[in-house]
């Protein structure tokens, strides 16, 4: 990562917090924005597989925003793509830090 400049495109970061849920007496996700912020995407590759007796594809994506002590790996984020649609992203393992402090890079994968 050569510098700020790369950051180019802005993601929302949201946090799940559990809400009790009275028709099934459950907890249930609310997914809450609490950052917004710039970030470089990269794509890094394609896989295909099975789930559920059918065959998907999906695109992995790598986004780098800059370093935050509040990033989780729980955490999901919402990416405007190049339609207007929002896209919702879930981090794939623990976000890595890059530098000393500098930035934090994680694989997201689209949630559909």
């Amino acid at each position: 990562m050569s510098g700020a400049g790369d950051l180019d495109r802005r993601i929302t970061l949201q946090r799940a917090t559990m809400v009790n849920d009275p028709d099934y007496n459950s907890e249930e996700p609310t997914w809450t924005p609490y950052a917004t912020v710039w970030a470089k995407m990269e794509f890094h590759g394609s896989s295909e597989g099975e789930g559920a007796s059918r065959e998907y594809a999906e695109m992995g994506l790598y986004f780098t925003i800059r370093w935050r002590a509040d990033m989780s790996f729980t955490d999901r984020l919402l990416f405007k793509n190049g339609e207007g649609t929002d896209e919702t992203y879930e981090i794939v393992g623990r976000p890595r830090e890059i530098g000393r402090r500098r930035y934090l890079k994680m694989q997201a994968r689209l949630i559909e």
